[in-house]
């Protein structure tokens, strides 16, 4: 345990100045029926008894050091009115001093080891209404990512974020935990030429003295501090329309226009579908290759990995799964990471609608059968790595003592999905589901919810219908049932895999199939395990897959091929994913190697040399996959 009240402020040359106002939504507490002191087992916040009103960093960033210097004000107020100390969130931090902003006199605090970082507890006196932390980050903060500049497509260094789940205490003291929700503006000074974007509507900017600008944002719907998002870096930007932007490093514009140049149309089928998008603009940022995600959905900032960049837009369906986050995850809010589904199987749902809308009323509905029937896929694989009976792989999860990163798979997303798709035959079909969802959002819009808070309402709207909700939520494996899928956009697929299975490959095979039933064609040969080596050297010759600029294509194609034994796929595996840290392909393909006992050897030295590459989340799974594989 650490304790103090010093009153040292540290010092730095800083090369950006932060300063970033946050404001809580007025009654924004968790809706969970036990709203208990401390609420979420990942947090050691005690946001039942206080709560963050405002927040305002001022904070120095070396991009050299990889060091934020700064300080931190906050106010609160009690929700309990003998609460005598606040505890907020902290990791890798080095607290200097704590002091009540009124008086600048020293408050006394502790740091005590908790799950997932630190405890910084501060005792108050009864006329405390707001204190200044003055702190400085760790170069190794899990929650950041800096870049030097030859890893970047320009010169400068590169600064980006990744809060989701619990990494935001790496960057500032604070409430980590879904259930505190919290409006922001920000006032962030970067040296020239470096730009600086949040998760935030800009509201201008300033040229000062000294070769710096100061950029200005506000956030104006309440969000958790895993939302919080910051990029710096010599960005650009083009425009798609008045409220959609593409932001990027210079050389990638061209391309970063065209591929996301239906975004508005995105936007605009999302809100037939949802309702209104209340959060003002709706930004993107292509990060650089070691963004370990397909997407992040900070509001008006959704966060792209360039492996997205297709050449031929077929992977857009990322942007529509962060857009529908506006409405599910963004706007409603899972109460704490054990109710993940809430987040991520309502927004796949979502996003599934909004590919229906985009597709007509000739081909929407099959178009969003398809998508449901391809993300089965992705699901057995989950459970199978994880486990079928593996607590993990239900939908509502006990993470007491679990880091929530761990628990990362695509059992919420999909299994969620399939739960309300479920709900939805149910119901009576999606001229049911779609009110009902629509009147879901708007009930529980700017709130945090639990699993429990869902059931309710569902069972207020429909009091006769019969749900096996404990089976549904807390039963690992596989869904309870899985819908009946409409396969029509499948049969092409099926019967090529049932050809290729048998070695029967022919030059016109994919003549007329789209780049995801490419996709599919080579994931079901690879679940059903029956390609040949002889049919997988046929297949390379005759499709040249390694070639694919399609990253989902190529992926699914190095998983076959290395399935398959088929070395000459080894270099090109392992060049994919040493050009990018997506963990949707690099953790599965390294599993595959280090599984290959003949080239298990070559794949932990290409890991070991690309370590500092990834960032912290993805290293540290890729770590415990190396280990539970090839041991310790």
């Amino acid at each position: 345990m650490i304790t103090g009240n010093t009153n040292t402020l540290l010092a730095g040359a800083a090369t950006l100045v932060i300063s970033l106002t946050l404001v809580t939504y007025p009654g924004l507490l968790s809706v969970g029926k036990n709203n208990m002191s401390r609420p979420d087992p990942s947090s050691a916040s005690d946001s039942g008894l206080i709560r963050t009103t405002h927040l305002e960093m001022t904070l120095a960033v070396d991009l050299h050091t990889a060091v934020m210097t700064g300080h931190v004000d906050i106010q609160f107020e009690r929700v309990n009115s003998d609460c005598n100390s606040f505890v907020l969130d902290i990791k890798d931090l080095t607290i200097a001093s704590v002091v009540d902003v009124a008086d600048s006199a020293a408050l006394d605090f502790t740091i005590s080891a908790a799950d997932f970082g630190s405890a910084l507890t501060i005792t108050l006196v009864p006329s405390t209404t707001a204190l200044r932390i003055t702190y400085h980050t760790s170069p190794d903060a899990s929650g950041v990512q800096v870049l030097a500049a030859e890893q970047t497509l320009g010169s400068h260094p590169y600064l980006f974020t990744q809060n989701q789940a619990i990494h935001a205490r790496s960057i500032v003291p604070c409430q980590d935990t879904p259930s505190v929700k919290a409006r922001y503006t920000a006032h962030i000074t970067v040296a020239n030429p470096l730009v600086a974007v949040m998760s935030a509507v800009s509201t201008g900017k300033d040229e000062g003295e000294g070769g710096v600008t100061t950029y200005h944002f506000h956030q104006k719907v309440p969000i958790p501090a895993y939302l919080i998002a910051l990029v710096v870096g010599d960005i650009s930007y083009r425009d798609i329309s008045d409220r959609v932007r593409v932001w990027c490093e210079k050389p990638l514009l061209d391309e970063c226009e065209w591929e996301f140049a239906q975004t508005e149309e995105i936007l605009q089928a999302a809100e037939a579908v949802a309702g209104p998008y209340v959060w003002g603009r709706y930004d993107m940022v292509v990060l650089p290759p070691s963004f370990p995600y397909g997407g992040m959905e900070n509001p008006c900032l959704t966060f792209i990995t360039p492996t997205l960049l297709a050449g031929d837009r077929s992977l857009v369906n990322v942007v529509a799964h962060e857009i529908a986050h506006s409405w599910t995850g963004n706007l409603v809010t899972n109460a704490n990471w054990e109710h993940f589904w809430l987040n991520e199987g309502f927004t796949v749902f979502l996003e599934r609608k909004i590919l229906k809308q985009l597709g007509g009323p000739d081909k929407g509905e099959v178009i969003r059968h398809a998508a449901s029937l391809n993300g089965q896929s992705s699901l057995k694989d989950a459970i199978s790595l994880f486990g079928e009976d593996n607590p993990l792989t239900a939908l509502k999860v006990d993470l007491e003592g679990v880091d929530p990163d761990d628990a990362f798979s695509s059992v919420p997303y999909e299994k969620g999905s399939t739960f309300l798709f479920y709900l939805e035959n149910l119901v009576g079909g999606p001229s049911v589901m779609d009110p009902f969802l629509r009147g879901y959002i708007q009930h529980f819009a700017y709130k945090s919810i639990k699993s429990e808070d869902f059931v309710s309402f569902f069972t207020s709207k429909f009091p006769g219908v019969e749900v096996d909700w404990e089976g549904w939520l807390t039963k690992p494996g596989m869904p309870l049932v899985v819908p009946e899928f409409d396969g029509s956009l499948q049969k092409a697929v099926e019967g090529l895999v049932g050809r290729w299975a048998e070695g029967k490959v022919a030059e016109s095979d994919l003549e007329g199939l789209t780049p995801q039933q490419v996709k599919a064609t080579l994931t079901l040969l690879f679940e059903r395990e029956t390609a040949t080596l002889e049919t997988v050297q046929t297949l390379d010759k005759l499709f040249n897959f390694s070639t694919y600029k399609n990253c989902d294509i190529l992926n699914s194609w190095c998983r076959l091929a290395i399935q398959a034994r088929f070395e000459p796929i080894v270099p090109v595996a392992l060049a994919f994913v040493s050009r990018q840290g997506r963990m949707k392909y690099v953790r599965p393909i390294y599993r595959d190697l280090f599984k290959w006992s003949e080239q298990s050897q070559k794949a932990v030295e290409v890991y070991n040399s690309k370590k500092s590459f990834y960032m912290g989340i993805c290293r540290n799974m890729l770590t415990k996959d190396m280990n539970s594989i090839l041991g310790s």
